[in-house]
């Protein structure tokens, strides 16, 4: 039985009692690693939340796998491979949200669509637009020439005739405040739309 405070063990020691089910000594696992993931999480997902559920699926996958730990030689890069693949897997299904949000946002995909999806997507699609429109002049401009026209930071900046970091601040709290906009103001029917869009943001 292990301490659920204990420092002093090994990490043969630590991986074979989580190997054998030890809960604690998995917590120990998760305490030392947990905010490390987080972290490189956000900086690729700009995410709280899909950083969190991130963490939660590494870890859960450890434990899945626990029978393997004793032969692993080098338990930082076996996690941290584990957590590169996940976040790399949530990329991907993120660019795949965002062209088809993309794409059902086009004109031509108009007549492709259901007249109850048409409806959601006009209600959705207003949402976005208030969201946007009520955002300080500064902030609205960046937001659009950045996540509307795909046009990068930098780019941004010199247009602008501002710095990189001034952009950069400015789409955050742009990003925020369309965020808490949609999140007040979505209902039953938008709700699932809106997630999407928030969730590329």
């Amino acid at each position: 039985m292990i301490s659920s405070n204990t420092v002093s063990i090994s990490n043969a020691q630590l991986l074979q009692l989580v190997a054998e089910g030890n809960e604690n000594a998995f917590q120990q696992l998760f305490h030392h690693y947990a905010d490390r993931i987080y972290g490189v999480a956000y900086t690729y997902t700009k995410s709280a939340h899909l950083s969190e559920e991130i963490v939660q699926d590494v870890f859960v996958k450890i434990w899945l796998k626990r029978a393997a730990l004793p032969t692993v030689k080098n338990i930082a890069d076996y996690i941290f491979i584990i957590a590169r693949n996940r976040i790399l897997n949530e990329l991907r299904r993120l660019r795949l949200e965002k062209d088809y949000l993309r794409q059902l946002l086009s004109e031509e995909a108009q007549g492709l669509r259901s007249p109850e999806s048409e409806y959601v997507l006009k209600e959705s699609r207003g949402l976005i637009i208030n969201a946007i429109n009520n955002l300080p002049p500064q902030q609205k401009v960046i937001y659009q020439l950045n996540q509307l026209h795909g046009i990068k930071l930098g780019e941004v900046a010199l247009q602008l005739g501002l710095s990189r970091n001034t952009v950069r601040n400015h789409l955050s709290r742009a990003t925020q405040s369309i965020r808490e906009y949609l999140h007040e103001h979505s209902d039953e029917r938008t709700f699932l739309f809106v997630i999407i869009f928030l969730a590329l943001k």
